[in-house]
């Protein structure tokens, strides 16, 4: 029982430790924006949204449905529009197929 309970410790601290994944130029490149505006836009997703809640991963949610779903969190978190573009260009741009 006590192992149990250690394995879903350990799963959840994972969870919430691991990052969100890194962008490459292939990226850049399907999505015709440069690398730095994904690099940034991933940084800020870090730096911004982990404060109240677990980093979001860009799989969670699909393509199409991040721009709602940031509108949601950008005016609660104060993002300023430079910020929300760019945390939603690498949010839709890493969880499109």
């Amino acid at each position: 029982m006590a192992r149990v309970a250690l394995s879903a410790v350990f799963v959840g601290l994972v969870a919430c430790t691991t990052p969100p994944p890194q962008v490459t130029a292939l990226d850049a490149e399907r999505a015709n924006v440069g690398l730095a505006q994904l690099e940034r836009g991933r940084t800020l997703l870090i730096s911004k949204c982990s404060g109240c809640h677990a980093t979001p991963m860009p799989g969670q949610v699909r393509a199409s449905e991040w721009p709602k779903k940031l509108e949601e969190m950008a005016q609660r978190s104060g993002l300023t529009t430079d910020q929300h573009e760019l945390i939603q260009l690498y949010l839709v741009v890493k969880s499109a197929p």
